[in-house]
């Protein structure tokens, strides 16, 4: 972001920039972190959650809201103000089907200004023709002042911001037709003198979600091209560098600053965190919901207070990922064997044994497990590992896991297991954004 800013800052605008990936690469968490950097440095941006405002019938309103609570924080007077007021009071002359009563009245449609009059000459049976020409040049002179005043209303940025970023977030989940509206929008009417639009964007999803609209002739990744200037293939982090930065808050530090065990305890669940979310192939977007119900539960107990991390770990990937599993290590603890190996046999079998999976299933197999039930339940995992050769490393991974499981305080198994889950349930029914 650092490289892009002076980049889309100084571009001879208006101009549309596509940030191109996945759903669930991390889109939302890189504007939000732009828009900061940008804040940091005395810049001015915008953002706006499309998705958030798609249950509005003209996406120019929520457009010209988030202009609105920027320029009415200044508060000022003169011909910022002035132009602003102005830029007001011409938008319902703009609204989609609001001003035009002939374009499908009592509806704002989804129709671009040009198609706007062929609606207005279909439905005005009996209207003279002059005054139809008349309503169209009235609706150009308005769109005109429209911009007019837009630009310079502009003026309010600080001193050496050439161009105003407005980033919009969440295109590729809205209606379809929203979609397009909002690119309609930003297209025809703001299509301004120092106005840069950032598009957070799925191109596949979107194109796609189009084409089921308009039907599989549609080419929906082509007619998007119509609407942006220039894309940016947004780098998808490395996974264990953006779990152990999402780890360094302050909420977690604190628990280990003074103490030499909490820390190693925390830098397993570090690890942790990164070998379960290559288990469950989890997005940027899903191990943000799982570090943010994380951290709720971590805030809401005792720094005295028993609640082991590596555990809790588990249980939110279980709880997240198989249920099954996760009712099976609370209602069954008996059936523990099976949840452990759910959680490893695939690395075991592919030979692909991160330091974390004995040091996690270990902490987890031995804290859960009753003292009278550990006999039984250890010698399955020796049976397992005797499967490999000594020269194995699968051997040593598993010696090590049961190792971990035997040092491991079993008294209080049962009510350790009850808070962890109690509390997993909780932040699980909260609906979390990533």
């Amino acid at each position: 972001m650092e490289n892009l800013t002076p980049v889309l800052l100084n571009a001879k605008a208006p101009l549309a920039f596509g940030i191109e990936a996945p759903w669930g690469a991390g889109k939302t968490t890189f504007i939000e972190l732009w828009g900061e950097y940008l804040k940091s440095q005395g810049y001015v941006s915008l953002n706006l959650n499309a998705w958030e405002s798609d249950f509005c019938e003209d996406p120019l309103l929520p457009l010209l809201s988030v202009l609105d609570d920027w320029l009415s924080e200044l508060r000022g007077e003169g011909p910022v103000a002035e132009a602003w007021e102005k830029v007001k009071t011409l938008a319902p002359g703009l609204l989609k089907a609001g001003a035009v009563a002939a374009v499908k009245a009592g509806t704002f449609g989804v129709l671009d200004l040009e198609k706007s009059v062929e609606g207005a000459f279909a439905s005005a049976a009996g209207e003279a023709t002059g005054n139809i020409v008349d309503s169209f040049k009235s609706k150009k002179n308005t769109l005109a002042k429209f911009k007019e005043l837009l630009a310079s209303a502009l003026n309010a940025l600080p001193t050496g911001q050439n161009n105003l970023l407005i980033f919009v977030d969440e295109l590729d989940r809205c209606r379809p037709s929203y979609a397009l509206e909002v690119l309609e929008r930003i297209k025809h009417l703001f299509d301004v003198e120092r106005v840069v639009f950032v598009l957070a964007i799925n191109r596949a999803q979107l194109g796609s979600s189009l084409q089921g609209v308009y039907g599989p002739k549609f080419d929906g990744e082509s007619y998007l091209k119509r609407f942006i200037d220039l894309d940016y293939a947004l780098k998808i982090p490395d996974m264990g560098a953006y779990i152990t930065s999402r780890f360094e808050q302050e909420d977690i530090l604190g628990r280990t600053r003074n103490s030499e065990s909490a820390k190693q305890e925390f830098d397993w669940v570090v690890k942790g965190f990164c070998w379960l979310s290559e288990r469950f192939n989890c997005q940027l977007r899903d191990v943000n919901q799982l570090i943010l119900r994380f951290r709720l539960i971590l805030r809401a107990i005792q720094t005295d207070e028993s609640l082991d991390p590596q555990i809790l770990t588990v249980m939110l990937f279980l709880r997240e990922y198989s249920s099954e599993h996760f009712s099976l290590l609370v209602h069954e603890p008996l059936r523990i064997n099976e949840v452990i190996n759910f959680l490893i046999d695939e690395n075991i079998r592919k030979r692909d044994v991160p330091d974390a999976l004995p040091v996690i299933a270990g902490v987890t197999l031995g804290s859960l497990t009753r003292k009278e039930d550990r006999s039984e339940i250890f010698q399955f995992w020796c049976d397992k590992r005797d499967k490999f050769d000594k020269s194995d490393s699968r051997y040593d991974s598993l010696e090590w896991m049961r190792e971990i499981a035997a040092r491991e305080d079993p008294w209080e198994s049962g009510r350790l297991l009850n808070r962890v889950y109690e509390r997993v349930e909780l932040v699980q029914r909260l609906n979390v954004a990533g």
